[in-house]
């Protein structure tokens, strides 16, 4: 449940995950509506959570069953929803799904909360600070003053870890492969790796359990090599095919971009292609949706992509005929990108990834700030495009 869509949840998985977790750091049981400010503001302010309201646990902290649930009336998510926005400071807005009891007019409340890029979330009037433990007879607890001190710079700390971790992984790409030709570097991590997520031998184990790694379309096992916090693929053809997952949380992906022939006012010339950046994006984004899933990770992700040697490239449409006229490539007759590097961001919730609508959202806001450099600028066509060609 921390990454199923809301929508295809159903009690039996209400009951399954209350069979397979015990509180602790991502996850709370209570039998009533209570301390709803306490517990949210806890799993923002470490790796977010879900929190099952309805659920009457034993002494040790695990679920008693069968699940009751509690009676169900209306305003139940509004009522937790302006808990949260009044008594947490800053303000957290926590998922609120709500499921039936069969045979009861009960309900059980799921309340799910993503890690958040605005900690420390404090309550009672700012005053007070709580995190989540591992403990199952103390799930949470007020937070100490280095800790608070610890979240308030941990943007910049995490900063500096992603930067490490990727210059190693740029170092060993600048001695396996010649990059002066075209190329896309995309790169996933959480928005604070501050701390592993993972250990190495399980993305090991995650690599050889027949997850093999996604390209145009088709899968190919290139192999697994360990590397310093991580394990990586390396391509063995021409060009450059690189992929990196490190115990961070860190997806690093890159490949040469090859050029096609496309025809422009009657005679062929060699172009890059807007469907081969954009299977691009979408691969490493899905294969790090796995990869978080396997994690247990469902927080905040930033999602970098960036175009390289890509100075004077002209910009074409493969593999989808019936745009290759489309009015908006032919009418800057396909002015060359002024940068030799091109670069797109974004942020979202690894959870969001699940839902395709969200996922063809995201590969499209990056393609439409990587088009700029070649001029083009026409979401409905662009959106037409990424859909069709995910």
């Amino acid at each position: 449940m921390f990454t199923k869509l809301a929508a295809d949840i159903t009690f039996s998985d209400i009951e399954e995950f209350c069979r397979e977790f015990d509180e602790g750091v991502r996850v709370e049981y209570k039998r009533e509506i209570q301390h709803i400010p306490k517990i949210v503001s806890s799993f923002a302010n470490t790796l977010g959570g879900i929190f099952i309201i309805g659920v009457e646990t034993d002494q040790n902290n695990r679920v008693k069953f069968p699940i009751q649930g509690i009676s169900n009336r209306n305003g139940i998510p509004e009522q937790i929803q302006q808990s949260t926005l009044t008594g947490i400071y800053p303000a957290v807005i926590p998922e609120v799904i709500i499921r039936e009891v069969p045979d009861t007019d009960n309900v059980v409340v799921i309340v799910r909360v993503d890690e958040s890029l605005q900690v420390p979330h404090a309550i009672e009037k700012s005053t007070k600070v709580y995190i989540r433990t591992g403990s199952i007879s103390h799930p949470y607890k007020l937070s100490e003053i280095d800790r608070i001190e610890y979240m308030l710079k941990r943007r910049e700390d995490s900063q500096i870890v992603t930067r490490q971790i990727l210059e190693r992984t740029e170092g060993r790409i600048d001695s396996l492969f010649s990059t002066e030709e075209p190329n896309i570097t995309v790169i996933v991590h959480p928005a604070f790796p501050h701390c592993p997520i993972i250990s190495t031998g399980d993305i090991y184990e995650f690599i050889k359990m027949g997850r093999s790694i996604p390209f145009n379309d088709r899968e190919i096992d290139f192999g697994t090599r360990r590397v310093e916090g991580g394990a990586c693929f390396i391509g063995n053809g021409n060009g450059i095919l690189y992929w990196e997952l490190n115990e961070y949380g860190i997806v690093y992906h890159i490949r040469t971009l090859y050029k096609r022939p496309v025809e422009f006012d009657n005679k062929q010339e060699e172009c890059l292609h807007f469907r081969r950046f954009v299977l691009a994006i979408g691969e490493l984004i899905n294969y790090a949706r796995s990869f978080y899933e396997k994690c247990g990770y469902l927080g905040n992700i930033e999602i970098t992509v960036q175009l390289q040697q890509v100075l004077n490239e002209k910009l074409g449409v493969y593999g989808l005929e019936d745009y290759l006229s489309y009015i908006e490539f032919d009418s800057i007759k396909r002015q060359k990108c002024l940068d030799s590097q091109v670069s797109a961001s974004t942020q979202c919730v690894a959870r969001d990834l699940v839902e395709r609508e969200r996922f063809i959202e995201v590969v499209d806001e990056l393609a439409g700030q990587l088009l700029w450099a070649f001029n083009v600028d026409n979401p409905t066509r662009r959106r037409e495009l990424v859909e069709r060609t995910l």
